[in-house]
């Protein structure tokens, strides 16, 4: 498989990666577990509280990063050699409504969550990322050209 399709195949099945935002004044970095659904346009979909420290972050600066992981890290000998993909962008609001059915349909548990007046659907907005295949199989990539 090439190194798009192998790319587009992660981001396409994962549905939780580790969102980096930049928090404070100082802008330190901030990770934290976020559940994600990427489509065909390759833009992450993200469901985050407006009182979560991630998205009053994002409020702030809307700069972030998602690494997002390929299903094989969880039975790999050696989870490094597996697959993942970190993008990186600007995260924008998101027709929650419109797109309902689709994060539904990816994530049933979160249901009651999006009924919350404080939850919203953010997009993050990637021109690029960066993809490690593997040991030495490590690429930049426009996701416009995935």
């Amino acid at each position: 498989m090439d190194l798009t399709k192998e790319a587009r195949t992660i981001m396409q099945t994962a549905r939780r990666g580790a969102l980096a935002t930049l928090m404070g004044a100082a802008r330190d970095p901030y990770a934290s577990l976020v559940s994600t659904l990427v489509g065909d346009d390759l833009m992450p979909l993200l469901l985050l509280s407006t009182l979560s420290q991630h998205a009053q972050n994002l409020a702030a600066d809307p700069r972030a990063s998602l690494l997002l992981e390929s299903d094989a890290v969880a039975t790999a000998p050696d989870a490094l050699a597996a697959g993942r993909v970190t993008l990186q962008g600007i995260v924008e609001p998101a027709d929650k409504e419109a797109l309902r059915g689709a994060y539904l349909a990816a994530h049933p548990e979160a249901e009651m969550y999006y009924q919350f007046t404080d939850f919203h659907l953010y997009r993050l907005n990637a021109p690029r990322l960066h993809f490690v295949a593997g040991f030495g199989r490590v690429v930049w990539l426009e996701t416009g050209m995935l």
